[in-house]
């Protein structure tokens, strides 16, 4: 996973100066600047609404004494795409804009929950839980089961 990540953030700026440099020999250097204003003023704004709608079904869930783990996992996906939007270059806010919208964000979804899972079955997510200022943590290792549906992750496990 270091890897990965280390490798995008070696090829992406790059990427983005050079697209951003041929958006601008094409458009000019205003009309460039003024996209990538306005991308990130409009990110933030949709970023914000839809952030506070999330914000709304958790509260509305925890005051039902449901566990709203996807209501949590669409607000750490908005809060990347905010992010995204905020940085300067047409890749990112492309990738920031489907992170934020309902209709794609749930790809995204679908995405990092079999990611999770994937980790918990190698024993590479480890869960860490404090209770009165003692620590604990939990490992997930290969011979555990784990069952999912769309709103509930359900996993045997045994402390290491």
């Amino acid at each position: 996973m270091f890897r990965i990540l280390a490798l995008l953030f070696i090829l992406i700026p790059p990427l983005e100066i050079y697209i951003l440099f041929k958006f601008g020999a094409a458009f000019g250097a205003f009309n460039t600047f003024l996209i990538v204003v306005v991308t990130g003023i409009v990110g933030a704004a949709l970023a914000k609404s839809e952030g506070l709608i999330v914000i709304n079904k958790i509260q509305t869930e925890l005051g039902q004494n449901k566990l709203p783990a996807k209501d949590m996992i669409q607000g750490l996906i908005i809060f990347a795409g905010g992010i995204l939007l905020l940085t300067p270059g047409f890749f990112t806010d492309i990738l920031g804009l489907t992170m934020i919208l309902p209709g794609t964000r749930l790809m995204y979804i679908g995405l990092f929950k079999g990611l999770f899972e994937k980790g918990m079955k190698s024993g590479n997510v480890k869960f860490y839980s404090f209770n009165n200022g003692a620590h604990q943590s939990t490992n997930f290792n290969e011979h555990e089961t784990v069952k999912s549906d769309e709103n509930v992750i359900e996993a045997d496990f045994t402390k290491k």
